[in-house]
This record gives structure tokens, sequence and C-alpha cells, in this order.
């Protein structure tokens, strides 16, 4: 079949019929074969890693090992615990010199009272009702150690019945179920 010229304002071209499609030539990777290399449990760090918000826990950690060691600097700290054994933790300068001011370690420590599982979470988690939180934190621990499950509907129902019984304004109660899935993860 002839190939068709193209059709635009310059000279006229024909374009060439092109052979039969071949697949490209792949090259082989050139690292070792997991053959002969010997077994590791070590793992990559990777070189340019997402931001990763760290848990209260982690933060506490961090600080404490500043406190044990005065003499480091920040950078190296952090360097430090981007290359740990125990596990990669990656922040930055910025950041720890955050969580090492004053302010940064009272609210830190303002997090940990303020809820039973804050050293799990990583953001702060607004509680109009601490005290309706922790009875109904109770409550599912309870629940719990006797191995029974609880569902959506059944926190819903307890914390109503905290509500009614701690006295909670009706304006303050919480009507929608929103909280639940915030609570279960906490």
């Amino acid at each position: 079949m002839p190939a068709e010229p193209t059709k635009h304002s310059g000279p006229s071209h024909i374009r060439k019929a092109r052979d039969a499609v071949k697949p490209y030539n792949r090259t082989k990777p050139t690292r070792v074969p997991t053959q002969n290399a010997p077994k590791t449990s070590a793992t990559l760090v990777a070189k340019s890693q997402a931001r990763n918000n760290l848990t209260l826990h982690d933060w506490l950690t961090i600080v404490a090992y500043c406190d044990s060691h005065p003499n480091l600097k920040q950078k190296d700290i952090v360097e430090y615990f981007r290359t740990r054994a125990e596990g990669a933790l990656t922040f930055n300068q910025a950041s720890l010199s955050r969580h090492l001011s004053k302010k940064g370690r009272t609210a830190d420590q303002a997090r940990l009272h303020a809820t039973p599982a804050a050293l799990d979470g990583k953001c702060v988690r607004a509680v109009t009702r601490p005290d309706v939180e922790k009875a109904l934190f109770l409550w599912t621990r309870h629940m719990e150690e006797k191995k029974e499950h609880y569902s959506g509907a059944m926190l819903a129902a307890k914390r109503t019945q905290f509500e009614e019984a701690m006295g909670v304004p009706e304006k303050e109660r919480m009507k929608s179920d929103g909280w639940i899935a915030k609570f279960c993860k906490a």
C-alpha cells in the first residue's frame, strides 16, 4: 500500500512505510541476582521519603533522646533518627526545634494528658467533653476485657447515657455519628 502525502502548506512529504513492529530490546537489570546474594534483614532507606507525621510517642522519644544527649546538634539528631536501626523516623530540624521549645514541650505534655490514647495519635483530636470521652473510653476498655464486642450504635447510645448522667447541656451534646470513627481510631 503506498504511503499518502501529508496535507500541509510546506513542500510535499511522503511518509515511508514502516516495517513490521518489533518489541524493543530490554536491557537486563544490573543488580546482583538474589540467588547468589546472602540474606539480609536490612531495609532500604529511601533517599527522598515523603513527609510523614510522627506520633506523640515518637516525639516524646525524640525529646528524651535530645535531653540525654545535650551536646549533639539538632542536625545530627535528625540524621540519627533518619538512619537508626529500630526504624527510621523522618522529620526536619525545624520540627525538632518546635518540639524542643518550651511552648512545644508544654503542648506535647498537654496532648499526653488530654486523651487516654494520645500516644498513638498523630494529630491533635479536639474533644468537646473530656469527662464523657473518658467515661466512654473506660466503658470500651471494660467491654474489651470481658471479650464482648460493641458497635457504633452501642457507642452512640452509651455516649447519650453518659451525657444525660453527667448533666451535659442539650446544646453541647453530640447529635451526629461523625465522632465514632475518630473515637475508634484513638
